[in-house]
């Protein structure tokens, strides 16, 4: 009896202990899980801040970058304006014609400065450099004034021999004293032709403002369709040497011409009418100071004024170099072209 209820108190104590012991492990369980739920929710609360603070700092980049870009493109937008008013503005100051200046040769005499039977007579009073067999062929306007008259020793140019035919042209004022004059240099223009074996004219310049004299040539041979090339250079006022070239622009209705310098830069633009049927010439000077230099576009003017004949000087070259070649017949130049050889050293002296 007494061992029954020993037992029973031993079996009612283990099982205190038991449930003691359970209670308290599941209390420890509990206190775990509560621990690594605590622990797991202050590992995804760090997790959302670092997510949310490199959102913050995506967020601030894209914010930058698009400042940046935006500051990029107005600063490319703002260079891009700035640039096509600098563009516009060198291509207008190409365009830019500081002197415009026609050459209007007649085809017939009906112009009221050819009407008179005095005027040579008294032209040739005026001024010495109007002779007898001078006939008027055109007129000369600069800026929309007039600046001159053109005229061409007619019977010297119309001669039948071809070896004595000689070009002479002069330019006048509207008052009618000398300007200007353009002579074919017959031995030069030979002696050229001969070494090119093409026509190639010579043409002296002579002008009153100054005791120089200056000559343009036809220069290089080129195939037909790339045209041909006449050059020119002199001392200016300030004793720079200047020196241009006259470029033929092929494929064009007209005579046209670019004056170009020697960087290749277009200074001055020769445009040949074509409907005209004595020869009209626009001149454009786009270079401000030869504008003004008149031994630059005198010498345009002058060398304008023979296009209208080009055709037939480079014929009556290859006539005249035909004659030389199939006959004895020796070259005699006229005395007035013979002066324009001598030694300007020796005169001085």
């Amino acid at each position: 009896m007494f061992s029954e209820e020993h037992e029973r108190e031993e079996e009612k104590e283990i099982q205190e202990e038991k449930s003691s012991f359970q209670s308290e492990l599941l209390d420890a369980i509990e206190d775990q899980s509560e621990e690594v739920e605590e622990e797991e929710e202050e590992v995804h609360t760090q997790a959302r801040m670092q997510v949310e603070q490199e959102e913050e700092i995506q967020e601030e980049f894209e914010e930058e970058y698009k400042e940046n870009r935006a500051e990029e493109d107005k600063n490319t937008s703002k260079k891009a304006d700035e640039a096509l008013p600098a563009e516009d503005e060198k291509k207008k100051k190409e365009q830019i014609s500081y002197s415009h200046i026609v050459v209007d040769l007649w085809r017939t005499k009906m112009h009221k400065e050819e009407w008179g039977i005095r005027l040579d007579a008294q032209r040739a009073q005026k001024d010495r450099q109007w002779t007898r067999d001078m006939d008027l062929i055109g007129l000369v306007k600069i800026n929309g004034e007039e600046y001159g008259n053109l005229a061409m020793r007619e019977k010297l140019w119309k001669g039948k021999d071809p070896l004595e035919r000689r070009f002479v042209m002069k330019m006048f004022s509207p008052s009618g004293y000398w300007r200007a004059s353009i002579e074919r240099l017959q031995g030069e223009s030979f002696s050229m032709s001969h070494a090119t074996k093409e026509p190639c004219p010579v043409y002296i310049c002579i002008f009153k403002h100054t005791r120089n004299l200056f000559r343009i040539k036809r220069l290089a041979h080129y195939p037909r369709f790339q045209g041909q090339v006449f050059g020119f250079s002199y001392l200016d006022e300030n004793d720079i040497f200047r020196s241009f070239v006259l470029d033929d622009k092929r494929l064009t209705f007209g005579s046209d011409w670019m004056v170009k310098d020697i960087h290749n830069n277009v200074i001055a633009k020769i445009n040949g009418k074509f409907a005209n049927l004595g020869g009209k010439f626009i001149i454009d000077i786009f270079d401000e100071k030869l504008a003004v230099d008149k031994t630059f576009f005198n010498m345009l003017i002058l060398f304008s004024s023979t296009l209208r004949f080009l055709r037939d000087v480079k014929k009556n070259i290859k006539k005249s170099l035909k004659e030389l070649k199939t006959s004895d017949t020796e070259i005699k130049l006229d005395d007035s072209e013979s002066n324009l050889y001598l030694n300007p050293r020796k005169l001085s002296i």
